[in-house]
């Protein structure tokens, strides 16, 4: 049978010690830098110590969170960080920066590196590309499907991890700017102020009307929860289970991890769990937002969405009748357990007495009419929910408390004790004597069975003690303290041996990624990528765009061989740029899309996803890619790996990084052989998601086809403070939520092209075809007569003020 992770959280001692001691095989976590939850409690360097020590004696693994985006200036002070992991004896580190993985590769040879969720890894393509670069272990994004994720297992041969419980990103994790956008917080670098928790109203930008869609939080994601479907997943032979919650506080880590302990238990011991609606039970009253199988079972639209309330729902228990107002006392009628020291969600704290028929009681259930003690005044017909459980989180707290040791491991002994002799214990391959030699008993002769329970006394220890091989010579006389004495020595030697990384642990010198023999190509100063084919029609009646512009992206498929030509005779190339996101079925319909157009098109492409250089090279002949801003980099090592590795022509970095981390990044690229792009106006893709929210205007939408309700109108969320974000739709019915308002640094071009970026860049979603050439004319006039722009808009997104 094969061995399946189970792996929790903790952002605290505490909440290790919880998952551990209720069946973890492997906990992640984040010290004090570089994590991507830079608001939980997270470890610092001695607390990591401390967790890596406690951890590795229970055989259980540690991987630390290094999975932020990182800058030029911190990765000094990351080298150092990840030298103090891997010499501390951390099992893994998951990155999400690319270039940092192609620099710690090499020089850590006997860690693993795991590729985060923030990576965006979403089909078979690309955990085959994120193999081949190096990495052990890819954390597949959450949107995947058991089939899907079976037959990525079935196909590679490296761990594959993936997400079975909690929260769930409504965004596609990595792919999300909102909010950054929305102000200095960024999802990219763990400070996401969670603007999906926000409410949100659906707009139809046709007719202006507000959709009704009976809730206010459109954004915001159910939790995930496969305990009903947890034997589906481990048939896909994924190697990993991942529990969400490093910003859980310890009880939640307990009760969760050891009921999802349970169920892989009795899969893999053959057995059926008959009681997964208790376990489920517990699991919502821990703490749930609902609850839903999530895309992993094909879920999508309302199954997806909780559109009443974007944090604990609690559990269901009863319905107000009355409230007392002389006696303060609120009458409910039970529909599920109660207990003293229980919270509800109606406020007024825990629950003090329960009244039955004017007798207290410490608890009521199902059918009971109840009266607690209340001072404010509820409406009858409320219904009450249970948001604090105190017996579960008091057995929680039960299982993890100081001296508790639910996990032993087995270690195997030899004892061998005769008289004349020193006596000798052996402890796995470790061998300890006796100070002293052992004198022949003048009285009785010793038994076996006490030197041996004296020895396994593991008291306050992990250890559990099985006797391989016993020698005791029944006429020695062997004192308790020389028992105590050898039982101490061994275990300190045993645990100063596992915990001695120092022998596998060499560090090697990084390996930098030097710059391409390829000779630079000038692609223009400007460069447009537009969302339809007719957003560029009016530019092809000017020539004068030529000097500026010698390149187009293009996201659409139509008429793409007329307008390619149309350009191609101008001077001009009409590159294609590829999905944000390709599944594994998707290729095949993106390939008979693309196979119908003429392949020198596709000499040239810009992705990206991780598995579209594959794809492209081996069915359209590929020869030069331009990478796409979703890759998020941020430093000089992500643009060498490209230039490398993808034979990148073109590279765009990352919205998120002021002009002073851009001139840092510049700087540090010395010979630079390939095009620095950037982009200056556009409004940037907040969100891509697979949750559509135009999904609620017809109740039986699974994605499978655009609906004639949804094609038929424009859409948009407004928020609180009405802001409109604009809802687009890409072939396969997936989302982008595009930023309410455009950036503008068009008149900040001249000081962009000071800090060594080669190219900018106009990104189009719904201008039409004159705004697309008034924009543009704008930007040349702009650098070749220095005429100013007139723009209503002052947007500067990251330019000026950096991200945190």
């Amino acid at each position: 049978m094969q061995k399946f992770e189970l792996l929790s959280p903790a952002g605290s001692m505490e909440a290790l010690k919880a998952g551990i001691q209720n069946g973890a095989d492997a906990i992640y976590l984040g010290g004090s830098s570089f994590g991507a939850r830079a608001s939980a409690t997270n470890f610092d360097n001695d607390e990591l110590i401390e967790a890596v020590r406690y951890a590795s004696l229970r055989n259980v693994n540690i991987f630390v969170t290094v999975n932020t985006s990182v800058k030029e200036t911190e990765i000094e002070e990351l080298i150092s960080y990840t030298d103090f992991l891997y010499k501390i004896g951390v099992s893994a580190i998951i990155l999400s920066d690319i270039g940092m993985a192609s620099l710690l590769r090499s020089r850590y040879p006997n860690m693993e590196f795991h590729a985060s969720t923030q990576i965006s890894a979403h089909s078979l393509n690309d955990v085959l590309e994120l193999k081949k670069v190096g990495f052990d272990r890819v954390v597949v994004a959450r949107e995947l499907s058991v089939e899907e994720i079976k037959k990525i297992c079935d196909t590679v041969d490296i761990d594959i991890e993936v997400f079975i419980h909690g929260a769930i990103c409504v965004s596609y994790s990595g792919q999300c700017l909102m909010s950054s956008m929305l102000g200095e917080r960024s999802g990219n670098r763990g400070r996401c102020a969670q603007p999906c928790r926000q409410s949100y109203k659906l707009i139809n930008k046709t007719t202006g009307k507000i959709i009704d869609v009976n809730g206010n939080y459109l954004l915001s994601p159910k939790d995930l929860c496969s305990i009903d479907n947890i034997e589906k997943i481990l048939d896909t032979s994924v190697k990993s289970l991942k529990i969400e919650g490093r910003m859980k506080r310890p009880e939640y880590v307990a009760v969760v991890t050891s009921r999802y302990r349970k169920t892989i238990d009795n899969y893999i011991e053959n057995k059926v769990t008959t009681n997964k609606k208790e376990l489920k039970d517990d699991l919502e009253a821990i703490f749930n937002r609902k609850f839903t199988s999530g895309y992993l079972m094909s879920k999508n639209g309302s199954d997806i969405i909780n559109l009443d309330k974007p944090n604990n729902i609690g559990v269901k228990v009863g319905e107000v009748l009355s409230f007392n107002q002389k006696k303060n006392k609120l009458k409910i009628k039970l529909c599920g357990k109660l207990s003293k020291g229980d919270g509800i969600n109606l406020g007024g704290g825990n629950i003090g007495r329960i009244i039955k028929n004017g007798e207290i009681f410490d608890f009521g259930v199902s059918g009971d009419i109840i009266e607690i003690d209340f001072i404010k005044s509820v409406k009858p017909k409320t219904i009450v929910y249970k948001t604090s459980d105190k017996s579960l989180v008091d057995d929680a707290n039960k299982s993890f408390r100081e001296g508790i040791e639910n996990k032993k491991i087995d270690l195997n002994c030899e004892i061998f004790i005769s008289v004349g002799e020193k006596a000798k214990f052996t402890l796995e391959n470790i061998e300890v004597y006796s100070d002293e030699i052992i004198e022949k008993s003048n009285n009785k002769k010793i038994e076996i069975k006490n030197v041996l329970e004296k020895l396994s006394k593991t008291g306050g220890t992990p250890f559990n003690f099985i006797f391989k091989n016993v020698f005791v010579d029944e006429n020695a006389f062997v004192p308790v303290s020389v028992l105590n004495n050898l039982r101490r020595c061994a275990i300190e030697k045993y645990e100063k041996e596992k915990l001695d990384f120092s022998k596998e642990r060499i560090i090697c010198s990084s390996n930098d990624l030097s710059s391409s023999k390829a000779k630079k190509v000038d692609n223009g100063k400007i460069t447009l990528k537009v969302h339809k084919n007719s957003q560029i029609d009016n530019l092809l009646e000017d020539c004068s765009i030529l000097e500026y512009v010698k390149e187009i992206y293009t996201e659409d498929f139509s008429l793409i061989e007329k307008y390619y030509d149309r350009l191609k005779s101008k001077g001009i190339d009409l590159i294609y740029s590829a999905l944000g996101v390709i599944r594994n079925e998707e290729y095949d319909t993106v390939k008979k899309y693309l196979s119908k157009i003429n392949r020198e098109i596709l000499k040239k492409v810009q992705i990206s996803t991780w598995g579209s250089k594959n794809f492209f090279e081996s069915n359209f002949g590929t020869e030069k890619f331009n990478i796409d801003t979703y890759f998020n980099i941020y430093n000089s090592y992500s643009v060498r790996f490209f230039e490398k590795y993808f034979n990148a022509e073109d590279i765009t970095i990352s919205q998120e990084i002021n002009k002073f981390e851009i001139k840092n990044l510049v700087e540090n690229l010395k010979e630079k052989n390939i095009n620095i792009d950037m982009i200056v106006y556009g409004h940037t893709r907040s969100m891509l998601t697979e949750y559509c929210a135009m999904g609620v205007l017809t109740k039986d939408c699974h994605k499978d086809r655009r609906c004639a309700e949804c094609a038929r109108s424009d859409y948009a969320l407004k928020d609180m403070e009405n802001r409109e974000f604009r809802l687009f739709q890409d072939i396969f019915c997936r989302t982008e939520i595009r930023n309410h308002i455009p950036l503008d640094l068009r008149e900040d071009m001249k000081e962009i092209f000071d800090l060594g970026i080669d190219r900018v860049r106009l990104d189009f979603t719904y201008e039409d075809s004159e705004k697309v050439y008034e924009i543009l004319k704008e930007c040349i006039d702009y650098l070749k007569n220095s005429k100013r722009i007139n723009s209503p808009n002052t947007f500067k997104g990251h330019f000026i003020t950096s991200v945190n």
